[in-house]
């Protein structure tokens, strides 16, 4: 019996010193517990992570392209949406100025308009009709490229409206927020612009554009209008908007700039009377062929909204 009580007093002992050890040791468990997430972050985000700084993107980073700027201020004007009708166009011709005309596709006076501007020494721009974001709510017109065509059938419209407009020395287009945004169609159109030795001027009506890359792609001559000057057919805004230009440029540091505008009769009357204004300034309005020429490659483009 003593030996069973001994036994038994030395189990009860040793079990108090277990339950003893680990009431002691358990605030350090809770404490390393609670730690180890802390731990874990400094291993995962420490302070100073050199390998995980972003990269510096140089394999990505396009080289800036060199603006000339001239004593005097350069200015081209492209008149878009020709070929409604003669009457518009014989009124901007009075006017003193090269202003650049685009030509729409298959309208009632697509021709006679090419015909006449060429006989007046005009520079002729082929206005090509492009599928746009509010399309069918917004109809490009005749001749029109969409994304649903396949390669074939853009270049096959591509030839068809080339043909269609005589004497042109190059193509901007109309609407085409939607098309200009796929790089891959844009690819067919501007391929067949080059083999037909044209430049192309993008008219910027989505900032997401891809014109300037696909160009760059294929060596194709490119520039991309600055500003439009009558998107609310307002006379006295486009006014302003065209006496702006010439007043807020820097003397000394001039540099080209490339606008479009539209056969409204409010944008014949602002030209009418900013144009002498304009050059009794020292601005000079040259042919949009000339921008290239001067820049000797791609015109700096400017993403910018448009319809």
């Amino acid at each position: 019996m003593r030996f069973t009580r001994g036994f038994a007093l030395s189990v009860i002992i040793a079990v108090i010193l277990v339950i003893a050890i680990i009431y002691f040791l358990q605030p350090k468990r809770l404490r390393e517990t609670r730690e180890e997430p802390l731990r874990r972050e400094q291993r995962v985000f420490p302070r100073e992570m050199p390998s995980q700084k972003p990269p510096e993107r140089h394999e990505v980073e396009r080289p800036k392209e060199e603006i000339p700027y001239f004593e005097k201020q350069k200015i081209a004007i492209i008149i878009d949406d020709i070929g409604y009708d003669l009457a518009s166009l014989n009124a901007l011709l009075k006017i003193d100025a090269p202003l650049t005309f685009a030509i729409l596709p298959h309208l009632p006076h697509s021709a006679d308009a090419a015909e006449i501007l060429h006989r007046e020494g005009r520079e002729i721009l082929l206005h090509l009709p492009m599928e746009p974001q509010a399309y069918p709510e917004e109809e490009p017109g005749g001749g029109a490229l969409f994304l649903w065509m396949d390669e074939d059938q853009i270049r096959r419209q591509v030839e068809e409206d080339v043909d269609a407009v005589p004497y042109i020395v190059g193509v901007n287009n109309h609407m085409g927020s939607r098309f200009m945004e796929d790089g891959t169609k844009l690819l067919a159109v501007l391929q067949q612009i080059k083999e037909r030795g044209l430049f192309f001027v993008d008219s910027l009506t989505t900032r997401y554009s891809k014109g300037r890359e696909v160009a760059q792609e294929i060596g194709l001559r490119f520039a991309a209008r600055d500003v439009f000057i009558d998107n609310g057919r307002d006379y006295k805004a486009t006014f302003k908007i065209l006496m702006d230009m010439v007043d807020k440029q820097n003397p000394g540091k001039m540099k080209t700039i490339l606008i479009n505008g539209h056969p409204y009769p409010t944008t014949i009357r602002a030209l009418e009377e900013a144009v002498p204004l304009m050059k009794a300034k020292g601005v000079e309005i040259i042919p949009v062929s000339h921008i290239l020429e001067m820049t000797g490659k791609n015109k700096r483009l400017k993403k910018t909204d448009a319809n």
